[in-house]
């Protein structure tokens, strides 16, 4: 599948929906391209942001590291605390339907860390406002030069 392609025409990546997403494209012949993509489910003990490849004689490998123990056990804590929170909220909604409810942060709970995929997806949400409302800035804008200009000019 990956014969005559080059280091530089393989692309490996994740997509927004967690899966592993290796795909490649090169010239073949006059105007014609050769094209692959493959996607690969990663498994939940996999570390998604140490994933790489690695490129020699035309042999891809492809290296998706094991999440630390540390950060396994870790997980399976917030699970269970998740669990253990989302159990006492709906017995305490069974006994009172319109009591308040106040939780005490803990110093040593830990929050994870959102991805780097998470990350850029809300990067290019607020790039994508921001083109929006200079694009809506610069045609009002126009309109008020057009008006301003038929105005003098008359």
């Amino acid at each position: 599948m990956f014969s005559g392609f080059k280091r530089d025409q393989i692309r490996i990546q994740i997509n927004h929906v967690g899966l592993l997403v290796i795909s490649g494209e090169r010239h073949y012949e006059g105007n014609r391209w050769k094209r692959f993509k493959k996607e690969f489910e990663i498994p939940s003990y996999c570390n998604e942001d140490a994933i790489h490849g690695n490129m020699m004689q035309s042999i891809l490998s492809v290296v998706m590291p094991k999440k630390s123990s540390v950060i396994l056990e870790e997980e399976q804590e917030m699970k269970e605390n998740n669990r253990k929170r989302e159990s006492e909220i709906s017995e305490e909604n069974d006994i009172t339907d319109h009591a308040e409810y106040q939780f005490e942060e803990k110093d040593d709970e830990r929050v994870p860390q959102e991805t780097t995929r998470d990350v850029a997806l809300k990067f290019m949400l607020v790039m994508v406002l921001i083109l929006v409302a200079a694009s809506y800035i610069s045609d009002v804008s126009k309109s008020l030069m057009v008006r301003a200009a038929s105005y003098f000019h008359n």
